[in-house]
């Protein structure tokens, strides 16, 4: 039996601007993605990185669905996205979601 494709995407922490940093580009994201065929890796990704993925891919992955979460997550709210999971299997078609924050 072969298994459908998921994807399966969790923040598990926000690492804020460390002291000294000049941009609030610094901001650092460690989630995990899950394809649930393989080990969950473990990652970490920027607000810098996340923002030039976000305007360059269409689809609406989990990976995809938690990029754009971060970029249009106001920074005041960062630390509220530890624990939000996202998923293949409720994702939007790629047009119903903004490419851009």
């Amino acid at each position: 039996m072969i298994r459908a494709a998921y994807m399966k995407a969790t923040i598990l922490s926000h690492e804020a601007v460390p002291s000294g940093a000049d941009s609030s580009e610094v901001h650092r994201f460690t989630f995990i993605l899950d394809d649930g065929q393989t080990l969950p890796r473990s990652r970490v990704i920027s607000l810098r990185t996340a923002r030039v993925l976000v305007a360059e891919l269409t689809d609406a992955d989990a990976f995809v669905r938690m990029l754009r979460e971060i970029v249009r997550t106001e920074p005041a709210d960062y630390d509220s996205l530890p624990g939000q999971v996202f998923t293949d299997r409720d994702a939007a078609p790629p047009d119903t979601e903004p490419l851009q924050p």
